[in-house]
């Protein structure tokens, strides 16, 4: 009797373990990747840019020039002062 309960609780958590890994995709399976593509899509200014082939007349090249170089220069390292302090124990 305890060999034919145990056996048949066995089956039973067979079963249901096979059951509970087999089951439809979840919520994550189904949405996968969608988070970065809507990233992607929301940060996209004008996505037919590369259709228009137009000069964009926004920045004048002096101004570009300026921009660009300020741009550059933020990058170089610049060395601070270093403030020194001398006392003078006679």
């Amino acid at each position: 009797m305890l060999k034919k309960s145990l056996i048949i609780i066995g089956i039973i958590t067979a079963v249901s373990m096979v059951s509970a890994c087999s089951g439809t995709d979840t919520l994550l399976q189904k949405n996968w990747g969608k988070s970065h593509e809507t990233a992607a899509y929301n940060q996209t200014l004008n996505p037919d840019a590369d259709k228009t082939l137009k000069p964009v007349d926004s920045l004048d090249g002096q101004a570009a020039e300026n921009n660009l170089q300020e741009y550059q220069d933020g990058f170089k390292v610049k060395e601070q002062q270093q403030t020194t302090f001398n006392f003078n124990l006679k």
